[in-house]
């Protein structure tokens, strides 16, 4: 497998839904991207911290529940960028 970029199974696919595009960024860049700040990041397990969105999605897929709740940190990353904008 190429390391630069992530292959998605179809599980991890449907877990990332809309934000596909983000597949290959590191999940604490992919969240500081979509707004949320180091609180976010400091939430996920530590040693998820520097996993690719793709890779998380794709353990999500098969049932991890810390990569699914990085996952949703991610998602909801936007949230905090609409809610508080760019002070």
């Amino acid at each position: 497998m190429d390391d630069d970029k992530i292959k998605l199974s179809s599980r991890g696919s449907k877990k990332l839904g809309s934000l596909l595009d983000l597949k290959d960024y590191l999940i604490s860049d992919a969240i500081k991207y979509r707004g949320g700040g180091q609180s976010q990041i400091n939430q996920l397990r530590s040693d998820y911290q520097n996993l690719k969105v793709g890779e998380l999605a794709n353990l999500a897929g098969e049932g991890d529940q810390d990569a699914e709740t990085a996952i949703k940190i991610l998602k909801q990353a936007k949230k905090k960028l609409d809610k508080y904008g760019n002070r």
